[in-house]
């Protein structure tokens, strides 16, 4: 599976964006990541609530714009894996 990692510009952090991925990484090694919007699915990580990140995405994507912690970050993504998988 292909993810596309996206990131807003970073003028408004809240939170260290870079867990998510570092995360997604860690646990899912069969999964190709890239900085592109070409990919199966893609994750839209944004600072802050106002959510430039998932700007101008359409299709399979996730969007975070808060921390939620690791195991909902992993729940929100195998969920939608999942999803795409059955499709």
């Amino acid at each position: 599976m292909r993810i596309g990692i996206k990131y807003c510009g970073g003028c408004n952090e809240s939170y260290k964006r870079e867990m998510i991925e570092e995360i997604l990484k860690r646990e899912l090694k069969n999964c190709q990541f890239f900085y592109s919007n070409n990919a199966d699915l893609i994750v839209c990580i944004s600072g802050c609530k106002k959510g430039c990140a998932a700007e101008k995405v359409s299709g399979n994507f996730v969007h975070f714009d808060e921390w939620v912690g690791e195991d909902k970050v992993l729940t929100k993504i195998k969920a939608k894996l999942s999803e795409l998988l059955r499709s």
